[in-house]
This record gives C-alpha cells, sequence and structure tokens, in this order.
C-alpha cells in the first residue's frame, strides 16, 4: 500500500507494495484520505483533474482540497453528504471547482472505511470526468424541451412554467397567457403541402419570437398554435403585444414555387394574477378566448381578451 496511506510525509508517492500500481493507473481521479479528514494520497488522474499536487495537499484538510458544488444549485456540497445517500439523477453532475479557477461536472463516489468501534478511519472518493456525457445530456433535454420545426419550446415546457408561476406567494403582480391560432394554415397544407406548411411554421416561429421579451416563454402547442406566457406583465402592455404579435402575422408572405401565400391568427389574451386561478382555468379562458376571436372572424378583431380577476 503506499506509504502516504500510513501517514509518511517523507514521501508521498513512495511504494511499498504493488498495489500502488493499480492506483496509480487507475483512469478516474482518486483520493484517499485518513479519518480525520485530511488528504493521505492522490493517483495522478487525480492531480490533473483537480490541478493540484500530492505532495503540496498531503496532509492539507479535505474540505481545503476538494470543492464541490450542487449542479442545480451551485450550493457547496460535503463530502459528509455522500455517504447513505439516494437521490435520483436531477439532470446534472456535481461540479469540481479547480484550482485556478472554473469548475466541471463530474460523477463522485465516497466510501468510508470503520475501526472497530464504528468510528470512521478513512475516505475513498473516486472522481469521473462528466463534461462529455453532461454536454450529451443537455443536448438531449434541450432536444425534448423543443419542438424540431420550430425550435420554439413544446407544450409541456410552457405549462410547467405557467404552473410554477402560479406557486409564487406575490398575488400583486399582473400576469398574462396568449393562445395563438393560426388563420388559414389547412389551407396552405392543401395545397402547396406539408414541406411549405413546415416552413411557414419556422418563419412565423422566428417573427413571433422577435416580438416576445427574454423573460416571456413562448411555445408550440402543436400543429398551428401557439401559446405565450408573459409574466409581470401589466394588462395594457399584454394588449399591446397581442397586437404586435398579430401584425407580425398579418404583414408575414409565404412565397413557395413561385406562389404567395397569406396567413392569419385569431389570439385570445386571458390576464390573470397568481394563486387566483387555476393553471386549466387560465388555459380554458385562453381557449375559449381565441375561439371566440377565430368566430368573429372579418366582421371583428382576432383579438379577444378575457379578464380573469
Amino acid at each position: 500500500m503506499p506509504r502516504a496511506f500510513l501517514g509518511s510525509t517523507s514521501d508521498a508517492r513512495a511504494v511499498d507494495t504493488p498495489l500502488s500500481d493499480v492506483f496509480e493507473h487507475f483512469p478516474d481521479a482518486l483520493i484517499l484520505a485518513d479519518g480525520e479528514a485530511r488528504v493521505s494520497y492522490l493517483n495522478p488522474a487525480a492531480e490533473r483533474l483537480l490541478g493540484l499536487s500530492l505532495n503540496n495537499t498531503h496532509g492539507h484538510a479535505l474540505d481545503k482540497v476538494l470543492t464541490l458544488q450542487d449542479g442545480e444549485t451551485r450550493h457547496p456540497v460535503q463530502i459528509g453528504d455522500f455517504p447513505g445517500q439516494h437521490t435520483p439523477f436531477a439532470g446534472s453532475f456535481h461540479l469540481l471547482v479547480r484550482n485556478g479557477g472554473g469548475a466541471i461536472p463530474v460523477q463522485c463516489s465516497v466510501a468510508l472505511t470503520r475501526s472497530g468501534s464504528g468510528a470512521t478511519a478513512g475516505y475513498m472518493i473516486v472522481l469521473r470526468n462528466a463534461s462529455g456525457l453532461q454536454q450529451y445530456i443537455d443536448k438531449l433535454v434541450t432536444q425534448s424541451m423543443h419542438d424540431e420545426h420550430s425550435r420554439l419550446l413544446r407544450r409541456a415546457e410552457l405549462v410547467k412554467r405557467l404552473w410554477r408561476l402560479l406557486q409564487e406567494t406575490d398575488e400583486s403582480e399582473p400576469q398574462a397567457f396568449m393562445f395563438l391560432d393560426l388563420d388559414n394554415f389547412k389551407s396552405v397544407n392543401d395545397t402547396a403541402g406539408h414541406a411549405a406548411g413546415d416552413l411557414a411554421i419556422r418563419q412565423i416561429a422566428a417573427r413571433l419570437k422577435d416580438q416576445v421579451r427574454g423573460r416571456d416563454t413562448l411555445a408550440r402547442l402543436g400543429g398551428d398554435e401557439f401559446g405565450l406566457l408573459l409574466e409581470r406583465c401589466p394588462a395594457e402592455r399584454a394588449r399591446q403585444r397581442a397586437v404586435q404579435l398579430h401584425r407580425a402575422v398579418e404583414s408575414y408572405v409565404l412565397r413557395w414555387n413561385g406562389n404567395s401565400y397569406r396567413l392569419g391568427v385569431s389570439i385570445g389574451l386571458a390576464l390573470f394574477k397568481t394563486h387566483q386561478h387555476s393553471l386549466n382555468g387560465i388555459l380554458a379562458a385562453a381557449d375559449a378566448a381565441c375561439y371566440q376571436a377565430k368566430r368573429n372572424g372579418s366582421s371583428g378583431p382576432h383579438i379577444q381578451e378575457i379578464e380573469l380577476d
């Protein structure tokens, strides 16, 4: 076993048995600490990952050498939090804060050794660089959240954000939700084909996105329908936004195989405050207002408002 395990400070890399060869060539970062949580050994992979050498860390407190954060909250994570912990994977790994700055995602496992009395005799910590895996997971999450044609968020993500908004304790701030349904879209699909329809969806989605604020959530609900959540948005500003979105679609022209196609949009605007209405109630109100706007046809406005408070 490496002499460093036994507390030697004369040569942290000295070796008494061939077992150290396994640690030296172990592909993952391995950190060993004694019962007082002081570093006794780093393998070369750990030195590279931490940006620290064994000679500079031997005998130092583990929490001064290894700094971990929660991948979601960025809150500090202590090694003592790991043993016996069985929490579901939340989509992001722990973050290792490296010497000199920067943080990288890592998979982390901790094993304890105990003395005959049951006291902690030592720690074995294994870290694996998860940068590539985290990027792959992030890509999958992004793909699952976004519609492949419009590049907008999907319905599920919009509903989730509306639900979160409704959990807020501040009931004084105005909120708004819009339901948008394209007019004449079916005729474009029937006349020019689905490829032309897909192009129209992409181009109209881009136009709608140009009209919304960064804090707002725009999503494709499916087919030719869109939803927009406007957080902390006064009623008059929500009305202005609805007019801007209406104009953005009305001024759009689809050019396909030498032909031009125009589309319209019917908009249902629901005004509300948090905690006073249910999620389903808000969605149903915006849908009903949009249906009424569509029924108005050429004889009336294509924007219908409903105030829930």
